[in-house]
């Protein structure tokens, strides 16, 4: 009997060797140190999780929060200047977002829609037609212009676009040297009409063997060739033409002639 109960003993004092543990206590915390701790963990969980729409940037525990009687303060009412100076969160990275910068994003992009206009063209004016276009040896001069809804020859067609016309500007080249001129050495050329001094527009690309835009023939000595350029305006601008200003752009310089 002895025996069976010093061998109980003996089994009980090792189950309670083998379950006794080792090492640095535990630290204790306080009831308040434990909310403060499971608080943060929530709003950091809350802040990552993908599956919500908006996560919670701010983990910081405001002071008294965690107490029973705690209750909020009354927002305090913001006032019109304040509320322009305080920059807007962003709900799902906590970041301030950059107001000036898409403003000016904005503004950068308005400029650069703006079309049709001629803000100081004056300051580019003051050639003769020949001097503006710029060919060596070559001479030109504006005959006419025709203003209509449609353009075509026998083998062109432009058809009528709703609120637009065509004005089409008919050119004479003249050879006035002795050699030949080879247009091709100056296909760099880009060519712009401003009517009444508002309205300005860029040269229209056609096909067409005698389009000065894309002319690259050569032009004997002594010779003269019919050449065109087209354009397209909306109707109020061809209402009534009163003035008509050429420019012709090259290596970063414009120069302009009145027709």
């Amino acid at each position: 009997m002895k025996i069976k109960s010093l061998g109980l003993l003996i089994s009980i004092l090792s189950i309670s060797f083998l379950f006794t543990g080792c090492g640095e206590p535990l630290m204790e915390m306080t009831a308040e140190e434990e909310a403060i701790i499971t608080a943060y963990a929530s709003k950091a969980v809350s802040k990552f999780n993908k599956n919500q729409t908006i996560g919670i940037a701010n983990a910081r525990v405001r002071e008294g929060e965690l107490d029973e009687e705690y209750s909020p303060d009354e927002p305090e009412e913001v006032t019109d200047d304040e509320a322009l100076e305080q920059p807007e969160i962003d709900p799902e990275t906590g970041e301030p977002i950059n107001i000036d910068a898409s403003s000016e994003k904005t503004e950068e992009s308005g400029e650069e829609s703006g079309e049709g206009t001629v803000e100081d063209s004056s300051q580019d004016l003051g050639y003769s037609f020949t001097e503006a276009i710029g060919i060596e040896r070559v001479e030109f001069s504006c005959s006419e212009f025709d203003v209509s809804e449609e353009f075509k020859t026998k083998k062109f067609f432009m058809e009528k676009v709703s609120g637009k016309k065509y004005v089409v500007l008919s050119i004479e080249a003249k050879n006035t040297s002795d050699k030949s001129v080879d247009f091709s050495q100056y296909k760099d050329k880009s060519y712009s009409l401003s009517l009444n001094g508002k309205d300005k527009a860029s040269a229209s690309f056609t096909p067409l063997g005698n389009d000065l835009v894309n002319y690259d023939g050569i032009l004997a000595a002594g010779d003269k060739k019919s050449l065109i350029l087209v354009f397209q305006f909306s109707d109020s601008s061809v209402e009534n033409i009163t003035s008509m200003d050429l420019f012709v752009t090259s290596e970063g310089t414009t120069r302009g002639t009145t027709i």
